[in-house]
């Protein structure tokens, strides 16, 4: 575990050029099928074995790709295939020496905002000019990844808060189109779901690359005498050299934050003086609050958590068990892809579900974990609340859940979020 953790930025590297160069090479090998895309008559497609399902998916890629690569595809296929060596021999580098650590994160910059781009090229095809929501909202997460040091780091979950809403709100604005799209059948949910892996991977791809850039940028300038050290040597070497530089920081932001506040602090403090004038005009007082409806002194928030979360996750399980009979057929047919898509977004519910509960038993036992339950809840929330609307606004049929679940699951997430925007981290 030591070993990854020191590794972690090489490794990443690895990981990225490997996809790209995976991403490259289905390029040249279905070079002739992208340029020259026929349609099939997918609608009587079967999946009984796995090399069906690859196979069809590997269909959606193609016609995803058919739409935006005309002519050279082998060009295109060489730019991804150099690209990927190249990040292997940037990794190579930073295994052996710190000193062009500097140079690399501006490429790891550019790397992340490269697939960001793309990402959004390629939800043109389903979500059209709505894909500008998830561009906007990536230009902003760049945006305040390269200027967070200008923040106060003390309101880091004010500038997370405000980064869940913006890609919330996109998230919305897109669903509510695209099942719009579902309804007018201009688009299948087998093109849903493979432009979903892609937004997925080029988006976790995106934030690793931007990952790297936040690590690296933290290099500083050394003596020459120090150049040539291997990163774990530099690391452990770093460690009292960063306290004295983290203090010598603190300082020169306190004095300046006296000059001039910040813009997430102006956030604060209007936000903190909007509160004591509403608590001044309610003027409640504990005396004024009955009995019966004061919160035990046995009963915990973490107990409280523990209870929604296991609610939430077994609801999700009862709305899971509704589509087990699925996998019950010898055959599946792609004309049901539908069933097979509100399967998988299920599940990653249930995953999340699984995550926040986790996350809240390592902040009780451990003290960590802390934003990792934030988004969380977070994403629960919005995919619950989205669900929600859908059924009231764009019929049943386009719900994840069945009526009664969405409900119970909207009483009982919408508290659990509330409780978390309040929570301290």
């Amino acid at each position: 575990m030591k070993w990854f953790k020191k590794n972690t930025e090489v490794l990443i590297g690895y990981v990225l050029g490997i996809l790209l160069i995976g991403f490259g090479l289905f390029i040249f090998f279905n070079s002739d099928d992208i340029v020259n895309f026929k349609e099939i008559a997918i609608n009587k497609l079967h999946m009984s074995k796995l090399i069906d399902f690859i196979n069809i998916y590997s269909y959606a890629f193609i016609e995803l790709l058919s739409h935006y690569i005309k002519a050279w595809p082998y060009l295109y296929s060489l730019i991804f295939i150099l690209f990927g060596f190249g990040l292997f021999y940037v990794s190579h580098i930073l295994k052996k020496t710190t000193v062009y650590d500097t140079q690399i994160s501006i490429l790891y910059c550019m790397t992340a905002i490269f697939l960001f781009m793309l990402t959004a090229l390629f939800m043109f095809k389903v979500y059209h000019i709505y894909a500008l929501f998830y561009f906007a909202a990536f230009l902003i997460l760049v945006f305040y990844v390269l200027n967070r040091r200008h923040l106060n780091s003390e309101f880091r979950k004010l500038h997370y808060v405000i980064l869940i809403f913006i890609f919330g709100l996109a998230y919305m604005v897109t669903q509510n189109h695209v099942h719009d799209q579902l309804i007018k059948e201009s688009v299948t949910p087998l093109e849903l779901m493979a432009l979903n892996f892609f937004f997925v991977l080029l988006s976790v791809m995106g934030v690793l690359a931007l990952g790297n850039y936040i690590f690296l940028h933290r290099a500083k300038k050394v003596g020459h005498s120090e150049q040539m050290l291997s990163r774990a040597s530099r690391r452990k070497k770093d460690k009292k050299f960063s306290r004295v530089l983290n203090s010598q920081t603190n300082d020169a932001l306190a004095q300046l934050s006296k000059q001039s506040m910040k813009i997430d602090e102006r956030l604060m403090l209007g936000w903190r003086q909007f509160k004591n004038r509403l608590k001044r005009l309610i003027n409640l007082q504990e005396e004024d609050i009955p009995k019966w409806m004061r919160k035990p002194k046995w009963f915990s928030l973490f107990q409280l958590e523990m209870i929604l979360g296991i609610l939430l996750l077994l609801l999700t399980l009862i709305e899971l068990n509704n589509r087990s009979a699925l996998f019950n057929v010898s055959k599946f047919n792609v004309v049901k892809m539908q069933y097979f898509y509100e399967w998988v977004s299920l599940f990653m519910i249930f995953v999340i579900v699984v995550c926040y509960l986790i996350f809240t038993l390592l902040i009780r036992f451990k003290n960590r974990g802390y934003f990792g339950q934030l988004f969380s809840i977070s994403i629960l929330f919005i995919e619950i609340m989205t669900s929600f609307y859908l059924m009231l606004f764009k019929g049943v049929t386009l719900s994840l859940f069945i009526p009664p679940v969405i409900v119970l699951l909207v009483i009982v997430v919408t508290p659990l979020f509330f409780i978390h925007l309040r929570k301290n981290y």
